[in-house]
């Protein structure tokens, strides 16, 4: 503002002035289009900063899993499935007895419909030496006992892949991100 001692003063603050009043008609809204483009921003950011606020997140993990054995049943309510699943091991953390878990086909099968059911157990499976050096040890292995309906037919899906979807419940966004900058 004052590089050159050889200006006066008065030139200094008409510049200085002049500057101010193309800032002041810079940000000036005066077009329908730019009040239209400021009303939809904000408004934008009111729905999203509510969302944040008040909103809720469905929790899934999908997960690698094999048919390890033939079903069991227990009684006339109820057949046990019992898979070898790959999970994170953050994830592994968070999945809990009780949780809905829906099994898919790993590739799109004609006449496969999706198998519902609740985790019953969950057990640790050793990793053998031979997992660990070929670099799936941020994944752990859990062998999970399913109990689902007693009619569903799934022996044919005997040591297929299959996509495990288990449904870890409801979580707001606002804890989700502090949960994940933490």
């Amino acid at each position: 503002m004052f590089n050159n001692p050889l200006e006066s003063f008065h030139e200094t603050v008409a510049e200085a002035k002049a500057d101010r009043e193309q800032i002041d008609r810079l940000l000036t809204i005066k077009t329908l289009g730019e009040r239209l483009l400021f009303a939809s921003v904000l408004l934008v950011l009111v729905v999203l900063t509510v969302w944040i606020v008040f909103g809720v997140v469905d929790r899934n993990v999908v997960a690698k899993g094999t048919l390890s054995e033939h079903p069991m049943t227990y009684d006339r309510d109820a057949q046990i499935m019992k898979l070898d699943v790959w999970l994170s091991a953050k994830m592994a953390r968070e999945v809990k007895i009780g949780m809905p878990v829906v099994i898919k086909p790993q590739t799109d099968q004609v006449g496969f419909e999706p198998i519902l059911g609740d985790i019953q157990s969950i057990q640790s499976v050793n990793l053998s030496k031979d997992l660990i050096d070929a670099g799936q040890a941020l994944f752990v292995a859990r062998r999970i006992e399913i109990t689902v309906e007693p009619d569903v037919e799934v022996t044919p899906h005997l040591d297929d892949e299959l996509l495990v979807i288990i449904r870890l419940g409801e979580q707001s966004p606002l804890e989700l991100i502090g949960a994940t900058l933490l």
